[in-house]
């Protein structure tokens, strides 16, 4: 009686796991193949569903759109309009994620990435256009996550209904064995469980706040200014001041380099004792040589 009572919850447990993905469809069958082992058990088949169920598959939602607008524009006066913006974002419960402020000769600009309310992005928008002097460009994209967002509702709902299937079979089973199966079973059904349920909130708060990237900037008017140059006596003095400091700067130098300067005197008398050596041995080989052709000389008269 046991084993046909977990036979049945399992059938059941199939039919429900056909509404869901994939992988709950292979939990399930290999739950039943690793339960129906054996000659001895009885299987159900597995009742149709009825429309009820059917009708508690499907999950009806409203449009999912994201809504995402770029909006490049000049003002008159950056400060002010910068007050402007900051008490529109107040009013419509926007918020900033991020800016980029560049303050050059030429322009002062700003790049904001604001995050509204959906329901609040028209009007922020038709409201920082109003502040414009002058719209360069203005680009709204949507995109529809309508079918993405129903199927992970649904893979949802039906991992929600695997998991209570699982926990009757675990209520009614009092084999060990089982008991592990189905509990391992059921880890891997809670994870993607969660997996999922962190992918909807994702989409729930990408639909629920739009995006706008706001470039607001103000052209500035150039002025020339020309370098004003010191009189005659203002440059003689720096002048003089600089040909000073590297005359110091020339002696310092030298002194820091003192062992330099010793090396220099030890390898000059060195030069000096090392050329008046070999000076002094040409001399002396100069004077032998003398002293030999001399002596041969004297050897030649007295032998004729």
């Amino acid at each position: 009686m046991k084993t046909k009572l977990v036979v049945l919850f399992i059938a059941i447990a199939l039919v429900v796991g056909c509404r869901s993905k994939s992988e709950y469809n292979k939990a399930i069958m290999a739950e039943r193949e690793n339960f129906s082992q054996g000659d001895n058990l009885i299987q159900a088949p597995p009742p149709p569903p009825s429309p009820s169920e059917s009708a508690q598959t499907k999950v009806d939602v409203e449009k999912k759109i994201i809504k995402t607008a770029y909006l490049n524009m000049e003002v008159l006066d950056y400060s002010s309009s910068r007050k402007l913006i900051d008490s529109a974002l107040k009013h419509f419960n926007a918020c900033i994620v991020n800016e980029n402020l560049q303050n050059t000769e030429y322009q002062i600009g700003n790049s904001i990435n604001i995050k509204v309310p959906a329901n609040q992005f028209e009007m922020l928008l038709a409201n920082l256009a109003k502040l414009a002097k002058k719209v360069d460009s203005q680009n709204i994209e949507t995109r529809d996550v309508t079918e993405e967002y129903i199927d992970v509702q649904t893979r949802l709902n039906n991992g929600k209904k695997v998991e209570q299937t699982y926990l009757k079979l675990l209520r009614k089973t009092n084999s060990i064995e089982d008991i592990l199966k189905i509990e391992q079973k059921l880890g891997e059904i809670r994870t993607d469980i969660e997996s999922t349920e962190g992918r909807l909130k994702y989409l729930n708060h990408q639909v629920s706040y739009s995006s706008i990237n706001l470039n607001v900037y103000q052209t500035l008017e150039f002025k020339y200014n020309p370098e004003k140059l010191p009189n005659f006596f203002q440059r003689l003095k720096k002048a003089v001041s600089l040909g000073w400091n590297g005359i110091v700067v020339f002696f310092l130098f030298l002194i820091g380099i003192w062992p330099l300067w010793i090396l220099a005197v030890v390898g000059y008398y060195l030069w000096r004792y090392i050329v008046r050596y070999r000076r002094g041995r040409k001399k002396g080989e100069k004077r032998r040589r003398k002293l030999q052709k001399k002596m041969q000389h004297n050897d030649d008269n007295q032998g004729k």
